[in-house]
């Protein structure tokens, strides 16, 4: 019963619908005109949803910290990390290059003392405080490189809150791989690969696990996980200073026995060789303060006594020859300066030095050594040898 009072319901609105267009007059257009109309309306919409007013949120170029998810949900975001990754943008970015004052100098060299103390994180504030135009393209790389190291730290720091910190490795071995950390970040800092690479591996030979060298390897150095072997740099670099020590390259040697200097600053063996390739490279002062470290680490060698009182003999040596050098120099200024009103005659022009020199020595040895004989380079680079006209 229900469902024949529905078709009889449905039946009598259809009817009515057709009673109501049949009713309908025809408008004074014709169906061309009608479809003309209805294809302008179709154009119209299409127009509308294609407007940049539609469309104002166009794609951003992603960042790191922006999600890209599309749905409602609220994004909480690190400001801090926000503002590196704006950072970096904008050390890539040519800006006006701005004058520097004197207020912008003492920061920059304020900034300079904290990267030579490794205060990283300072360092980066203090470069943060003069605009960018200001800095020079390596302070700008190093701006980036320091918005990278307070990223990773910060990462780092997430790591440790979800996963714990690894607390089963000994203090000294802690405490020489933050050693070695600090030193790799300064190298990288310095525009260096090689060293910061071999630091911070020598770092996961003995931490594996270390997430802070490894982060500083692959963001910092492009070498993700799986490109390097882990081994013992330091074996290395100890053998190696041996080699070119022995082959000649005492400053090879020297180059690395500094880095060994990193991976164990309290070695006096490492020390007493640096002293000897110092020596060996004329560096001789250099060569007393590496020994006096080494015997300050290891008292009880009076051999390296006896190599620090020679070697400061030679210093003051060395000393009074530079004096006498300069001193010497200085007499000549003044001897011809007195002279240089005196006439004089050219005895002879040579093409090269060492033979006016050598007919010089002759001509004094004929004349004596109270005639002051003169050699002196020409303009077009030959050589005169001259001596006083005597007066008639």
């Amino acid at each position: 019963m229900k469902v024949n009072v529905l078709v009889i319901i449905f039946l009598l609105g259809f009817s009515t619908s057709l009673w109501a267009v049949a009713a309908e007059p025809d408008g004074s257009r014709s169906e061309y005109d009608e479809a003309v109309e209805l294809e302008s309306q179709d154009t119209q919409k299409k127009d509308v949803v294609d407007t940049p007013e539609t469309s104002l949120e166009q794609p951003v170029e992603s960042l790191d910290t922006f999600d890209t998810d599309n749905s409602s949900k609220t994004v909480v975001k690190d400001n801090r990390s926000d503002d590196a990754t704006v950072d970096m943008m904008m050390a890539d970015v040519e800006e006006v290059s701005v004058e520097l004052d004197d207020d912008i100098i003492e920061v920059l060299e304020e900034y300079e003392g904290l990267i030579k103390r490794k205060q990283f994180t300072k360092a980066n504030e203090v470069l943060t405080s003069i605009p960018i135009g200001a800095l020079n393209k390596n302070q700008r790389r190093q701006k980036k490189m320091l918005n990278v190291f307070e990223k990773i730290a910060a990462d780092q720091a997430e790591n440790e809150r979800q996963f714990g910190k690894d607390e089963s490795l000994d203090q000294s071995v802690m405490k020489t791989i933050k050693r070695l950390q600090r030193q790799a970040k300064v190298y990288i800092l310095e525009g260096r690969t090689v060293l910061p690479r071999d630091l911070l591996i020598q770092s996961l030979y003995l931490d594996r696990k270390n997430y802070l060298s490894k982060q500083l390897l692959d963001r910092c150095l492009q070498l993700p996980l799986g490109s390097y072997q882990v081994e013992n740099i330091e074996k290395k670099y100890w053998n190696n200073s041996l080699i070119e020590l022995r082959s000649g390259f005492p400053s090879k040697s020297v180059d690395s026995l500094q880095m060994l200097a990193n991976f164990d600053p309290e070695n006096p063996m490492i020390f007493e060789r640096m002293g000897s390739a110092f020596y060996m490279s004329g560096q001789v002062k250099k060569a007393v303060e590496a020994w006096k470290r080494a015997l300050y680490l290891s008292p009880e060698r009076n051999d390296l006594k006896e190599f620090i009182v020679n070697a400061e003999k030679e210093v003051e040596r060395q000393e009074k020859l530079s004096k006498a050098y300069f001193d010497s120099k200085k007499k000549k200024s003044d001897t011809g300066s007195v002279q240089s009103d005196v006439p004089m005659q050219v005895l002879r022009v040579v093409n090269d030095s060492n033979t006016a020199f050598s007919y010089a020595q002759e001509v004094r040895q004929q004349l004596g050594k109270g005639v002051n004989v003169v050699v002196e380079e020409l303009d077009n680079g030959k050589w005169a040898v001259k001596v006083p006209i005597k007066k008639k």
